[in-house]
């Protein structure tokens, strides 16, 4: 399946997204609790959709 086959990709465009939405918010300096976070969800994100999904041929 193309979700499957793609979760590390979605998983360091969320965390990415979530570095520059904490970069901007943090008056254009790195933020590190936005950072964590975003590692936390991307990593969330990538377990459920290796184990939410059936692999594919």
């Amino acid at each position: 399946m193309r979700a499957r086959r793609f979760a590390l990709v979605y998983g360091l465009l969320l965390f990415l997204l979530c570095c520059v939405v904490g970069y901007e918010l943090n008056d254009f300096r790195p933020s590190v609790p936005w950072a964590v976070g975003g590692a936390v969800a991307a990593a969330v994100l990538v377990v459920a959709i290796r184990r939410g999904t059936t692999p594919g041929p």
